[in-house]
């Protein structure tokens, strides 16, 4: 299983909106996945509660539990999770950045 990791320090930044985009596109290429949001708003969580679609799956946790949810998903079969952050949560984006295999760093450009 894959893990791509999306952060940024700045809140409104689409860390959500990106980490949504990609999952819906994995899923349109046969890849199931998951998406694991760390952001106590649960943007995500919202959006997988009100899609009628079941998947990709939304799973809210805690920063502190992420390594549990990282094998649930890899047990039940997930090829891509996508983790999508908090804002001004050193905690959240360092564990997402230890269990990523790729980050995403959302950035004006300048």
């Amino acid at each position: 299983m894959k893990v791509i990791s999306i952060l940024s320090q700045k809140g409104g930044a689409g860390k959500t909106t990106l980490a949504l985009h990609l999952a819906v596109a994995a899923e349109q290429d046969k890849r199931q996945t998951a998406v694991i949001d760390l952001d106590p708003q649960a943007s995500a969580t919202s959006w997988g509660d009100s899609r009628k679609a079941e998947t990709p799956a939304v799973v809210s946790a805690q920063a502190s539990r992420l390594t549990q949810v990282l094998d649930a998903a890899r047990d039940a079969g997930a090829a891509l999770t996508l983790i999508d952050t908090a804002p001004h949560s050193e905690r959240s984006a360092l564990a997402a950045a230890r269990a990523a295999d790729l980050l995403l760093i959302r950035c004006r450009a300048a």
